[in-house]
């Protein structure tokens, strides 16, 4: 049974979860119970096809013949021609080969001239298969006639034969027309070459453009590398200071450059004109530098060790010494001669710049102009390769070309085929059908087809099978199961409950909903006030009001239960009580409605028959006299059922679904379509009805879901 908490939306009905594995089996044995005889007929309709075609069918004769692969051909010239038989696809385009349409429609013309005496078969059948580890080709023909398929098998053959050797030799011209072209158009391509290398010869001196390319290259490099040390002495005197003393000293000494001596113990006069030489020489930047920074640092230091010395001499001697004064004006000489050498210097530097940036300006004009003499050499030396290189191309095509001549000489000399007859054409011998595997085919198409069949029913089946589809297909809870019972004879209905009915399994699943609605777990399922509905007539949803209206009065309480349904309803022949007056009465207003409730044969149960059929009862139900009756009848009985018309039926127990407290569902086993079912439910839902749960009847033992009452009997028999 559905947990109540379950319930679904209001807004939506359909399926709460997928179908089960086990309902699926359940639904397939059901119709392979129900239809069994379907597959059995097929079955046996597969075998006497079978039969009848074994047995009407014209006798067939089979021939068979053997081919060999012969890769391998003796040449005139004594040596061996491989014909390519080792290439994966050789087989396998000769076995196409053999059973082309082509080579089939040429043999059975040939049969037919050949033979005339011969009735063709037009239903001859040609097939060619490979053995497995040798080039050995089987061939076989399926005729009515034993003789036609020997002679068709035998031209089959020589056509296949036949149209290889004309494949070879109109292949082996066309090959040979198309080498003959392109040697023609090759040699003409050479000869072309030839004439536009020694037109390009006659204006060029190859061997003068080699040396040139390769001298001018050189002196590019040398420029380059001429240009680099340039451009670096640049960037070194534009970086140093121009004060001498605050530069730092390598310590390569000046002595780089051949005849500049040590300037150590050397006077002014000799210093001076060392940077002179050097001045005039032009020589490397740096090295001059480092001289002229040696020269000056040399006077600086001997300023430094007169003043050194002055100031010794100062210690004990005046000013006015003469030993005093001889220091001090060799101070000022040497100071003054520094002055003047640094003068010296910084112009000499400024001079060194200017003449490194136009060296450099010069350097850069003549790498550009002998970069571009260098590229146009390089241009004309490569277009003199590229004219050596398409004659030498054109000519080894021409020498490959040329030696494919003799080949075709050797395949016009060949007389051999690599592939031979190994085994002529067998007289047709008949064909043996296997009867055992040929009905057994039968019966399995049948037993198939059956199974389809089946299958395909179960796909369609929209029918409810079991418990379980309830849960499956819907959210509402199911409140009860009501099992198969037996019809009576005479009314062809079930018989109504009693206290001490020995239907005991079904007696208990009728107390089952009534505790399912006594203590329900939501206010529809609890509710005094039921509606009893279903989606079609003949789902038992009377006979179960009656019986459900029965156990509640088991129970003790007054039930009243009403026939609402007021175009067929038959509660009156169920409980033995006249039909009118009845509810139609009281609601045309004729008589009170306590005056129309019956008294039945249950104790605590009171019927309100339908009464008589009136034509407008859709109308009646819509009354203020109905909305009384539902009210006052709460007031007197502790519960109330309506037993309605179905809701595909009539529209009455949608009249009364949003005013009463709850709607009792009713789906009957192989009987209520699932989708019939969800579009009642959907309908009801539409209209605010508290659908208190849905109960299904007619359920047989052994269905999925289903839990019988296990010898009940027994326990309720059972005495202290």
């Amino acid at each position: 049974m559905s947990n109540p908490n379950d319930l679904m939306n209001a807004d939506t009905l359909g399926y709460a979860n997928p179908s089960r594995p086990g309902m699926q089996w359940y639904r397939v044995k059901f119709w392979s119970r129900r239809y069994w005889w379907i597959v059995a007929l097929l079955t046996m309709v597969g075998l006497g096809a079978v039969d009848a075609i074994i047995l009407t069918a014209t006798p067939k004769y089979i021939s068979y013949a053997r081919m060999m692969g012969n890769g391998r051909v003796n040449t005139p010239a004594g040596e061996l021609y491989d014909s390519g038989l080792q290439l994966m696809n050789f087989l396998p385009t000769q076995v196409e080969l053999m059973r082309s349409p082509s080579t089939v429609n040429q043999a059975i013309d040939q049969v037919a001239t050949l033979h005339p005496e011969v009735t063709p078969d037009p239903d001859a059948y040609v097939d060619a298969t490979l053995g497995l580890r040798a080039a050995i080709f089987e061939i076989h023909v399926t005729s009515a006639d034993p003789d036609y398929s020997k002679l068709l098998l035998d031209a089959v053959m020589d056509t296949y034969l036949d149209t290889k050797r004309q494949l070879k030799k109109r292949m082996t011209g066309e090959d040979e027309a198309a080498i003959m072209e392109n040697i023609s158009r090759y040699d003409s391509a050479i000869h072309d070459d030839e004439q536009q290398l020694v037109e390009f010869q006659k204006s060029n001196s190859v061997v003068g453009i080699e040396e040139q390319s390769t001298s001018a290259a050189n002196y590019l490099v040398s420029l380059t590398q001429e240009l680099a040390r340039t451009q670096k002495d640049y960037d070194y005197l534009a970086l140093v200071d121009k004060d001498p003393l605050a530069n730092k000293v390598p310590d390569s000494s000046p002595t780089a450059n051949p005849g500049v001596g040590s300037v150590i113990d050397t006077g002014p006069g000799e210093a001076a004109q060392n940077a002179s030489n050097n001045a005039s020489t032009g020589a490397a930047p740096t090295n001059a530098f480092v001289q002229n920074t040696l020269i000056i640092n040399e006077q600086q230091n001997k300023v430094d060790k007169l003043k050194i010395e002055r100031a010794q001499f100062a210690i004990y001697l005046k000013d006015a010494h003469p030993k005093m004064k001889d220091l001090q004006d060799q101070i000022d000489q040497e100071e003054k001669f520094l002055t003047v050498l640094k003068s010296r210097n910084t112009s000499d530097r400024d001079q060194r710049l200017e003449e490194l940036r136009l060296a450099i300006k010069n350097l850069q004009d003549q790498i550009a102009a002998w970069n571009a003499r260098s590229l146009d050499l390089s241009d004309r030396l490569g277009s003199y390769q590229e004219l050596k290189s398409k004659l030498a191309r054109d000519q080894s095509t021409y020498n490959q070309f040329s030696a494919n001549i003799p080949s075709f000489d050797l395949n016009k000399s060949m007389d051999q085929d690599d592939v031979v007859i190994l085994e002529a054409a067998s007289r047709g011998i008949p064909v043996k059908h296997n009867y055992f595997v040929w009905l057994a085919g039968g019966a399995a198409a049948g037993l198939a087809l059956g199974v389809m069949i089946i299958c395909g029913l179960v796909m369609l089946d929209d029918k409810i099978n079991s418990p379980l589809d309830i849960e499956d297909h819907f959210d509402f809870p199911l409140l009860g199961e009501i099992p198969l019972a037996k019809l009576d004879r005479k009314t062809r209905r079930v018989p109504l409950l009693h206290e001490d009915d020995e239907r005991f399994e079904f007696l208990e699943h009728h107390r089952d909903i009534r505790s399912s609605i006594f203590f329900g777990a939501s206010e529809a399922t609890r509710a005094r006030s039921l509606v009893i509905t279903s989606a079609a007539p003949g789902e038992g949803k009377s006979t179960m009001a009656a019986n459900l209206a029965a156990t509640f009065a088991f129970s003790g309480i007054n039930v009243l239960l009403i026939d609402a349904d007021l175009r067929r309803g038959i509660q009156h022949q169920i409980f033995g009580v006249p039909i009118k007056p009845g509810l139609s009465n009281y609601l045309m207003g004729e008589v009170p409605w306590k005056e129309v409730v019956r008294e039945t044969k249950v104790p605590n149960l009171h019927l309100l028959p339908r009464g008589k059929i009136m034509t407008r009862v859709g109308d009646l139900l819509l009354t203020a006299a109905c909305d009384y009756l539902i009210q006052e009848s709460l007031m007197e009985y502790d519960m109330v059922l309506w037993d309605t018309a179905p809701l595909f039926a009539a529209h009455d127990a949608a009249d009364l679904c949003s005013r009463v407290e709850g709607i009792l569902f009713l789906a009957r086993v192989r009987h209520s379509s699932i989708n019939l079912v969800r579009a009642a439910l959907g309908d009801l839902t539409h209209r605010n009805a508290k659908v208190a749960g849905i109960v299904l009847n007619a359920v047989k033992a052994g269905q999925p879901g289903y839990y019988s009452k296990y010898r009940y009997k027994e326990y309720s028999s059972s005495t202290a």
